[in-house]
Protein backbone atom coordinates (compact mmCIF):
# COMPACT_ATOMS: atom_id res chain seq x y z
CA UNK A 1 0.00 0.00 0.00
CA UNK A 2 0.95 3.58 -0.95
CA UNK A 3 1.19 6.15 1.42
CA UNK A 4 1.91 9.97 1.39
CA UNK A 5 3.32 10.16 4.21
CA UNK A 6 5.21 8.67 7.35
CA UNK A 7 2.45 10.34 9.41
CA UNK A 8 -0.52 8.32 7.23
CA UNK A 9 1.14 5.14 7.40
CA UNK A 10 2.10 5.33 10.87
CA UNK A 11 -2.20 6.44 11.77
CA UNK A 12 -2.83 3.36 9.31
CA UNK A 13 -0.98 1.08 11.58
CA UNK A 14 -2.57 1.90 14.67
CA UNK A 15 -6.09 2.29 13.19
CA UNK A 16 -5.29 -1.34 11.91
CA UNK A 17 -4.24 -2.81 15.52
CA UNK A 18 -7.23 -1.14 17.01
CA UNK A 19 -10.46 -2.13 14.51
CA UNK A 20 -8.97 -4.80 12.37
CA UNK A 21 -10.32 -5.20 9.16
CA UNK A 22 -12.27 -2.40 8.16
CA UNK A 23 -9.68 0.13 7.83
CA UNK A 24 -8.23 1.52 4.40
CA UNK A 25 -6.59 4.33 3.53
CA UNK A 26 -8.38 6.55 0.32
CA UNK A 27 -6.35 9.21 -2.34
CA UNK A 28 -7.36 10.80 -4.27
CA UNK A 29 -11.30 9.91 -3.58
CA UNK A 30 -13.79 12.06 -5.30
CA UNK A 31 -16.56 13.82 -3.46
CA UNK A 32 -19.25 15.12 -6.00
CA UNK A 33 -20.90 18.51 -4.13
CA UNK A 34 -24.35 19.81 -4.56
CA UNK A 35 -24.00 23.32 -4.48
CA UNK A 36 -20.82 24.68 -4.26
CA UNK A 37 -22.66 28.37 -2.89
CA UNK A 38 -23.24 26.81 0.58
CA UNK A 39 -21.14 28.10 3.22
CA UNK A 40 -20.54 25.25 4.34
CA UNK A 41 -18.38 24.57 1.60
CA UNK A 42 -16.86 27.39 1.17
CA UNK A 43 -13.05 26.01 2.03
CA UNK A 44 -13.69 24.20 -1.38
CA UNK A 45 -12.25 26.32 -4.63
CA UNK A 46 -13.19 25.40 -8.26
CA UNK A 47 -15.93 23.18 -9.41
CA UNK A 48 -18.35 21.22 -6.68
CA UNK A 49 -16.22 18.86 -6.47
CA UNK A 50 -13.21 17.58 -3.64
CA UNK A 51 -10.47 15.04 -4.30
CA UNK A 52 -9.58 13.93 -0.80
CA UNK A 53 -6.96 11.93 1.29
CA UNK A 54 -8.18 9.78 3.84
CA UNK A 55 -8.05 6.74 6.23
CA UNK A 56 -11.70 5.33 6.68
CA UNK A 57 -12.21 2.89 9.96
CA UNK A 58 -15.97 0.91 10.01
CA UNK A 59 -16.94 1.27 13.57
CA UNK A 60 -19.78 -0.88 12.93
CA UNK A 61 -21.97 -2.78 10.41
CA UNK A 62 -25.94 -2.52 11.96
CA UNK A 63 -26.18 0.03 11.51
CA UNK A 64 -22.80 1.14 9.03
CA UNK A 65 -20.32 3.69 11.29
CA UNK A 66 -17.62 4.71 9.67
CA UNK A 67 -14.74 7.00 10.83
CA UNK A 68 -13.29 10.23 8.19
CA UNK A 69 -9.90 10.20 10.10
CA UNK A 70 -7.58 13.40 7.89
CA UNK A 71 -3.83 13.17 8.78
CA UNK A 72 -2.09 16.72 8.42
CA UNK A 73 1.90 16.18 8.51
CA UNK A 74 1.95 20.37 8.10
CA UNK A 75 4.99 22.45 8.46
CA UNK A 76 2.98 25.09 10.41
CA UNK A 77 -0.37 24.71 12.44
CA UNK A 78 -3.33 24.01 11.01
CA UNK A 79 -6.17 26.85 10.43
CA UNK A 80 -9.92 26.92 10.41
CA UNK A 81 -9.69 26.33 6.99
CA UNK A 82 -9.19 22.72 6.84
CA UNK A 83 -11.38 22.56 10.08
CA UNK A 84 -13.99 24.08 7.78
CA UNK A 85 -13.15 21.50 4.68
CA UNK A 86 -12.95 18.45 6.91
CA UNK A 87 -16.31 19.58 8.18
CA UNK A 88 -18.11 19.91 5.11
CA UNK A 89 -16.45 16.22 3.32
CA UNK A 90 -17.81 14.92 6.83
CA UNK A 91 -21.17 16.56 6.26
CA UNK A 92 -21.79 15.97 2.57
CA UNK A 93 -20.73 11.77 3.18
CA UNK A 94 -23.35 11.55 5.45
CA UNK A 95 -25.82 13.66 3.21
CA UNK A 96 -24.99 11.27 0.47
CA UNK A 97 -24.39 7.94 2.74
CA UNK A 98 -27.58 6.26 1.70
CA UNK A 99 -27.56 5.17 5.73
CA UNK A 100 -24.07 5.15 6.46
CA UNK A 101 -23.55 7.47 9.08
CA UNK A 102 -19.88 8.99 9.76
CA UNK A 103 -18.03 10.87 12.22
CA UNK A 104 -14.49 13.05 11.48
CA UNK A 105 -11.37 13.16 13.11
CA UNK A 106 -8.25 15.77 12.07
CA UNK A 107 -4.77 14.16 13.41
CA UNK A 108 -2.03 17.25 13.07
CA UNK A 109 1.16 16.83 15.27
CA UNK A 110 2.20 20.45 14.37
CA UNK A 111 -1.69 21.66 16.07
CA UNK A 112 -4.04 23.80 15.22
CA UNK A 113 -4.67 27.51 15.36
CA UNK A 114 -6.93 29.90 17.44
CA UNK A 115 -10.76 29.50 16.01
CA UNK A 116 -10.44 25.76 14.60
CA UNK A 117 -11.80 24.88 17.53
CA UNK A 118 -14.80 26.65 16.74
CA UNK A 119 -15.29 25.21 13.45
CA UNK A 120 -14.52 21.19 15.18
CA UNK A 121 -17.35 21.68 17.61
CA UNK A 122 -20.19 22.57 15.37
CA UNK A 123 -18.94 20.33 12.67
CA UNK A 124 -18.28 17.56 15.47
CA UNK A 125 -14.64 17.14 14.41
CA UNK A 126 -12.67 15.21 16.85
CA UNK A 127 -8.81 17.17 16.83
CA UNK A 128 -6.13 15.79 17.81
CA UNK A 129 -3.98 17.25 19.81
CA UNK A 130 -6.86 19.48 21.72
CA UNK A 131 -6.61 22.64 21.24
CA UNK A 132 -6.43 24.63 24.85
CA UNK A 133 -5.99 27.90 26.25
CA UNK A 134 -2.39 27.70 26.22
CA UNK A 135 -0.29 27.34 23.48
CA UNK A 136 0.55 23.59 23.78
CA UNK A 137 3.23 21.79 21.07
CA UNK A 138 3.12 18.29 21.69
CA UNK A 139 6.13 16.02 20.24
CA UNK A 140 4.11 13.98 17.49
CA UNK A 141 5.10 10.41 19.45
CA UNK A 142 2.56 11.72 22.15
CA UNK A 143 0.20 12.74 19.54
CA UNK A 144 -0.01 9.57 17.89
CA UNK A 145 -0.45 8.01 21.55
CA UNK A 146 -3.83 10.09 21.97
CA UNK A 147 -4.97 8.89 18.18
CA UNK A 148 -4.47 5.05 20.03
CA UNK A 149 -6.36 6.08 23.61
CA UNK A 150 -8.92 7.76 21.13
CA UNK A 151 -9.70 4.89 18.75
CA UNK A 152 -9.91 2.13 21.43
CA UNK A 153 -12.35 4.32 23.62
CA UNK A 154 -14.12 4.45 20.52
CA UNK A 155 -14.42 1.27 19.76
CA UNK A 156 -15.80 0.28 23.16
CA UNK A 157 -18.26 3.58 23.21
CA UNK A 158 -20.05 2.54 19.67
CA UNK A 159 -21.09 -0.45 20.93
CA UNK A 160 -23.68 1.10 23.01
CA UNK A 161 -26.15 3.60 22.09
CA UNK A 162 -24.43 6.11 20.10
CA UNK A 163 -27.14 8.49 18.68
CA UNK A 164 -25.89 11.45 21.20
CA UNK A 165 -22.29 10.94 19.36
CA UNK A 166 -23.63 12.11 15.90
CA UNK A 167 -25.11 15.17 17.42
CA UNK A 168 -22.84 18.39 17.45
CA UNK A 169 -20.42 18.99 19.35
CA UNK A 170 -20.69 15.86 21.35
CA UNK A 171 -17.90 13.67 19.40
CA UNK A 172 -15.65 16.64 19.48
CA UNK A 173 -16.16 16.94 23.53
CA UNK A 174 -15.59 12.93 23.87
CA UNK A 175 -12.48 13.45 21.82
CA UNK A 176 -11.38 16.50 24.06
CA UNK A 177 -12.51 14.75 27.31
CA UNK A 178 -10.12 11.44 26.45
CA UNK A 179 -6.96 13.43 25.73
CA UNK A 180 -7.19 16.83 28.04
CA UNK A 181 -5.37 15.33 30.85
CA UNK A 182 -2.07 15.74 28.52
CA UNK A 183 -1.38 19.24 28.80
CA UNK A 184 1.34 19.82 30.52
CA UNK A 185 3.26 16.57 30.81
CA UNK A 186 5.65 17.18 28.00
CA UNK A 187 6.81 20.76 29.68
CA UNK A 188 7.09 18.93 32.71
CA UNK A 189 8.99 16.29 31.41
CA UNK A 190 11.64 18.98 29.94
CA UNK A 191 11.83 20.84 33.27
CA UNK A 192 12.48 17.79 34.64
CA UNK A 193 10.18 14.30 34.96
CA UNK A 194 12.57 11.30 34.46
CA UNK A 195 15.54 10.25 36.52
CA UNK A 196 18.25 7.24 36.73
CA UNK A 197 18.27 5.77 40.40
CA UNK A 198 20.26 5.62 42.27
CA UNK A 199 22.59 8.34 41.04
CA UNK A 200 19.57 10.97 39.96
CA UNK A 201 20.62 11.45 36.55
CA UNK A 202 18.38 13.71 34.71
CA UNK A 203 16.89 11.30 31.60
CA UNK A 204 13.89 11.38 29.18
CA UNK A 205 10.98 9.16 28.26
CA UNK A 206 12.84 7.89 24.88
CA UNK A 207 15.71 6.44 27.53
CA UNK A 208 13.56 5.10 30.48
CA UNK A 209 11.77 3.08 27.36
CA UNK A 210 14.82 2.02 25.65
CA UNK A 211 16.20 0.86 29.47
CA UNK A 212 13.18 -1.22 29.98
CA UNK A 213 11.62 -2.38 26.88
CA UNK A 214 11.88 -6.13 27.03
CA UNK A 215 12.24 -6.46 30.70
CA UNK A 216 9.78 -9.00 32.25
CA UNK A 217 7.33 -7.71 35.46
CA UNK A 218 8.12 -9.71 38.36
CA UNK A 219 6.09 -7.43 40.97
CA UNK A 220 3.93 -4.72 41.55
CA UNK A 221 4.08 -2.69 45.15
CA UNK A 222 1.62 0.35 45.85
CA UNK A 223 3.41 2.60 48.39
CA UNK A 224 1.89 6.04 49.90
CA UNK A 225 2.02 8.62 47.23
CA UNK A 226 3.64 5.96 44.95
CA UNK A 227 3.09 2.97 42.70
CA UNK A 228 6.41 0.54 42.04
CA UNK A 229 7.03 -2.07 39.49
CA UNK A 230 9.85 -4.48 39.85
CA UNK A 231 11.64 -6.01 36.82
CA UNK A 232 13.74 -8.82 35.78
CA UNK A 233 17.50 -8.04 35.95
CA UNK A 234 17.12 -6.09 39.45
CA UNK A 235 15.81 -3.12 37.55
CA UNK A 236 12.87 -0.85 39.18
CA UNK A 237 10.94 1.41 38.08
CA UNK A 238 8.64 4.11 40.28
CA UNK A 239 6.25 6.88 39.34
CA UNK A 240 4.40 9.24 42.11
CA UNK A 241 2.88 11.65 39.77
CA UNK A 242 5.34 14.49 39.34
CA UNK A 243 8.24 12.01 38.98
CA UNK A 244 9.40 8.78 37.72
CA UNK A 245 12.46 7.16 38.51
CA UNK A 246 14.10 3.77 37.32
CA UNK A 247 17.59 1.83 37.91
CA UNK A 248 18.38 -1.10 39.33
CA UNK A 249 17.98 -0.32 43.04
CA UNK A 250 16.10 -1.38 46.04
CA UNK A 251 15.59 1.99 48.01
CA UNK A 252 12.91 2.82 44.52
CA UNK A 253 10.66 0.02 46.40
CA UNK A 254 11.03 1.33 49.84
CA UNK A 255 8.13 3.07 51.27
CA UNK A 256 4.92 2.39 53.50
CA UNK A 257 2.61 -0.28 52.10
CA UNK A 258 -1.00 0.65 50.99
CA UNK A 259 -3.74 -0.76 49.61
CA UNK A 260 -3.89 0.14 45.72
CA UNK A 261 -7.28 1.27 44.40
CA UNK A 262 -7.33 -1.18 41.36
CA UNK A 263 -9.59 -1.02 37.64
CA UNK A 264 -9.74 -3.75 35.10
CA UNK A 265 -11.50 -3.00 31.31
CA UNK A 266 -11.73 0.08 29.76
CA UNK A 267 -14.62 0.83 31.38
CA UNK A 268 -12.00 0.64 34.61
CA UNK A 269 -14.50 -1.54 37.03
CA UNK A 270 -13.03 -2.39 40.26
CA UNK A 271 -10.68 -5.58 40.95
CA UNK A 272 -8.44 -6.59 43.33
CA UNK A 273 -4.73 -5.51 43.57
CA UNK A 274 -4.38 -9.42 43.17
CA UNK A 275 -5.87 -10.09 40.13
CA UNK A 276 -4.23 -7.00 37.95
CA UNK A 277 -1.11 -8.87 39.17
CA UNK A 278 -2.30 -12.51 38.21
CA UNK A 279 -2.50 -10.68 34.63
CA UNK A 280 0.42 -8.27 34.82
CA UNK A 281 3.50 -10.65 36.47
CA UNK A 282 5.23 -12.74 33.96
CA UNK A 283 5.10 -10.48 31.16
CA UNK A 284 7.12 -8.44 29.00
CA UNK A 285 7.31 -4.79 28.14
CA UNK A 286 6.42 -4.47 24.38
CA UNK A 287 5.61 -0.32 24.67
CA UNK A 288 5.53 2.22 27.16
CA UNK A 289 3.12 5.47 26.88
CA UNK A 290 3.33 9.15 29.31
CA UNK A 291 -0.23 10.38 30.25
CA UNK A 292 0.55 12.82 32.70
CA UNK A 293 -1.35 11.53 35.47
CA UNK A 294 -0.69 8.02 35.08
CA UNK A 295 2.04 5.86 32.97
CA UNK A 296 1.00 2.93 30.74
CA UNK A 297 2.72 -0.37 29.83
CA UNK A 298 2.17 -2.60 26.82
CA UNK A 299 2.71 -6.43 28.02
CA UNK A 300 3.30 -8.92 25.42
CA UNK A 301 1.45 -7.29 23.12
CA UNK A 302 -1.71 -8.20 24.72
CA UNK A 303 -1.85 -6.17 27.52
CA UNK A 304 -1.89 -2.69 28.82
CA UNK A 305 -0.82 -2.15 32.87
CA UNK A 306 -1.10 1.58 33.92
CA UNK A 307 0.60 2.84 36.71
CA UNK A 308 -1.52 6.04 38.79
CA UNK A 309 0.04 7.63 42.28
CA UNK A 310 -2.43 5.74 43.72
CA UNK A 311 -3.08 1.92 41.97
CA UNK A 312 -3.00 0.66 38.71
CA UNK A 313 -5.41 -0.34 35.67
CA UNK A 314 -5.04 -3.28 33.24
CA UNK A 315 -7.09 -4.25 30.03
CA UNK A 316 -6.72 -6.57 26.77
CA UNK A 317 -6.29 -4.77 23.65
CA UNK A 318 -7.35 -7.60 21.70
CA UNK A 319 -9.66 -7.39 19.22
CA UNK A 320 -12.41 -7.69 19.40
CA UNK A 321 -12.58 -5.95 22.87
CA UNK A 322 -15.56 -7.31 23.97
CA UNK A 323 -14.75 -10.95 23.68
CA UNK A 324 -11.06 -10.19 25.36
CA UNK A 325 -12.39 -8.35 28.67
CA UNK A 326 -10.95 -9.33 31.58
Amino acid sequence: MNFKNALEERSYEIAKRVFGQGVEVEHNKRLQIESALYPEVAAFSGPPTKEIDVITSELLDKPKVVLLISCKQLSGKADPGHIQEWGAVVQTMNKYGEGTQYIGLVLCPSGFTIGCDGWASSHNLGLLPPLKGRHLVFSEETVLHMFERVLRALSKRITYPFPDLMTPPTFYEFVYSLVSDYEGHEEAAREGRYYIAPKGWLSSFGEMYSSITGYVVEDLIAVRGATVMKLSDGLTFRFDGNRVDYGQTEELGKGDPVEPFCRKNIELEECTFDFVKSIAIGKSITSAGDFGRYIEFGLDQRFNLGLHIDGFHIFSTENPIENHKL
